[in-house]
Formats: structure tokens, sequence, C-alpha cells
């Protein structure tokens, strides 16, 4: 009975406990791994390029040193591209 209640039933919550936590750790690598697969499809879509070539076309658009006027012609320059993809 003393064994019983000292060692074997403190070793069952223990391993139920690390059941658990390696349960719980395999979710977090499936749900990771699936966001990055996500990640990457969304890469490689025509979405995901038409929309990183228009964020990088806005970024360099407004970091450029010349007047507003130039921006806007740097913008109508690269729309037809923008129009392509």
């Amino acid at each position: 009975m003393l064994i019983d209640y000292f060692i074997n039933k403190p070793q069952h919550k223990v391993s139920e406990l690390s059941h658990q936590m390696d349960l719980q750790d395999e979710l977090k690598r499936q749900h990771h791994q699936a966001f990055n697969y996500r990640l990457k499809r969304f890469a490689v879509s025509k979405v995901g390029i038409v929309s990183a070539f228009t964020a990088g076309m806005g970024y360099e658009a407004l970091n450029d040193p010349q007047p507003k006027s130039s921006k806007l012609k740097q913008i109508g320059r690269f729309s037809w591209l923008l129009r392509l993809l």
C-alpha cells in the first residue's frame, strides 16, 4: 500500500504529464511546419509575387531622393509589369 501510494501513483502522474507535454510539442511542431508550408506557397504564388513586387516598388518610390513627380514616373514605368503579373 505504501509503495503504491508513494511510488506508483506519482510515477503514473509524471508519465501522464510527460505524455501531454509530448503531444503539445508535436502539435506545435506540426503547426509550425504547416505555417512554413503556407508561407512558401504564398511566396511562390502569383498573388505573393505581385504583392512583393508592389511593396518593393512602393518602398523604392518612397526612398527616392528626387521630387514626388519622379515617384509617380517610377510607378508608371513599372505599371506594365504589374498588369502583366
